[in-house]
């Protein structure tokens, strides 16, 4: 019998998969689960099925894990911004680390010893950037899965300041008709500064400017539609004692708590000595390339991004660094000009990880450590896959950037065996 979208079945959780989600099998079709726990009797509603799985959603549990908790959240059963406030903050420090372990296993055939994962300093109001859907007179995010909004008054894994202006943004588009489609709001903790940045379909929006202008005092910058209507373009972060200019198009990871431990981590396990020289890839606004360059002679960064460059050069200004140096373009074609003599290459790429290309030239260089910096276990083990012909892996830490969610950041040692 054909499993029915809607029909509610009775089954047993037997795993958590890589997101978090409760695996089981209902009719013998796989299905993924939201917000189930391993061994749990549940209920469960199909929401969808394709040809080899199927989603449910959670009806009731009948037997409960006992690591389950009440979540402590008004919108968690149905938003998708945080995936597992129902279990406990042990348990959900090792699943990242079995999620690391299995992802290296399975995709990357290696098998080496996955430390415990470096808790967050901060487990809820740690995010300083967040990205809310408006409709009307609601802003919130997405029910998970769905399209449905889910009208958010107050999210537990954002800054307090990121909150306070969603306050008052909340009190503007109930207050007047508009036709906003998005808005972003990044905290600078440096100097106490918002970045708002609207989209919207009508320009007449820009009367926000004024509003928010008034509401909020910390406001540093305003984006409307892609342009710099008010303010400088960027907002400040202070991470130990290095400040960086963050552009509104430039990525900054979203945890300033945990930033220091990350790369602190990397650094201290990739052995430097003063005269080596590394090799940024991925570099961003510059953050690891700073942060390296005290611990060696010379520091080359290279990024795709216009506006991420332009601060990383600033930001080597604003530091007095001046071994440092930035290059603006694809990493897989830049990285073939580079001359001199690399000794480190630290790489932070994107959730898809390495292009083959870059790990092509990597090999060529041939640099004796390669510390790697990944938000996704599955593309890292991939990448890793195609580097043991001449790296052994030699440590791996996770970091838990991103506390009550599935997201895993992992920082990893390899050294060559030539």
């Amino acid at each position: 019998m054909m499993l029915k979208i809607d029909e509610v079945y009775q089954t047993t959780i037997t795993n958590l998969e890589n997101e978090g989600n409760g695996v089981c099998k209902i009719k013998g079709v796989i299905t993924f689960v939201p917000k189930a726990l391993e061994s749990e009797k549940v209920l469960v509603r199909i929401t969808d099925k394709k040809k080899s799985f199927a989603r449910g959603k959670l009806v009731r549990v009948l037997e409960e894990n006992e690591k389950r908790i009440v979540p402590d959240c008004p919108y968690y059963n149905e938003c998708g911004g945080c995936n597992l406030r129902h279990q406990t903050s042990e348990e959900n420090l090792k699943f990242k680390k079995e999620k690391v372990i299995n992802a290296l296993k399975r995709i990357g055939k290696i098998d080496v010893k996955v430390d415990n994962v470096i808790k967050s300093f901060k487990e809820n109001n740690y995010r300083n950037k967040a990205s809310f859907k408006v409709e009307e007179d609601k802003i919130g995010f997405y029910e998970e899965g769905t399209y449905r909004l889910i009208d958010i008054k107050n999210c537990m894994l954002l800054s307090d300041k990121i909150n306070e202006a969603l306050k008052v943004i909340r009190m503007y588009i109930s207050l007047n008709d508009n036709n906003i489609t998005d808005i972003t709001i990044k905290y600078g903790n440096a100097k106490d500064e918002l970045l708002i940045i609207v989209n919207s379909n009508s320009n007449s929006d820009i009367k926000i400017l004024n509003y928010l202008k008034n509401k909020l005092d910390n406001l540093k910058t305003l984006v409307f539609n892609d342009k710099i209507v008010y303010g400088d373009g960027y907002i400040r972060e202070l991470i130990k004692d290095l400040m960086f200019n963050c552009s509104y198009k430039s990525f900054f990871q979203v945890n300033s708590y945990q930033v220091e431990t990350l790369y602190e981590t990397a650094i201290k396990l990739a052995k430097l000595n003063k005269k080596d020289v590394a090799l940024d890839l991925y570099c961003g606004v510059g953050t690891i390339t700073c942060f390296l360059s005290k611990y060696i002679s010379k520091v080359i960064g290279i990024e795709i991004v216009d506006d991420a460059v332009r601060d990383a050069k600033e930001n080597a200004k604003l530091n007095n660094i001046n071994n440092v140096s930035f290059i603006c373009g694809d990493v897989s074609k830049k990285i073939d000009f580079i001359k001199d003599k690399i000794d480190v290459i630290f790489v932070d790429p994107p959730r898809k990880g390495l292009d083959k290309k870059v790990i092509g030239a990597i090999k060529k260089i041939n640099p004796k450590n390669i510390v790697y910096i990944s938000c996704n276990p599955v593309t890292m083990a991939r990448d890793l896959s195609y580097l043991n012909d001449l790296y052994d892996v030699k440590k791996v830490v996770p970091v838990d950037m991103f506390p009550n969610t599935a997201h895993t950041e992992c920082v990893c040692v390899l050294e060559t065996r030539i």
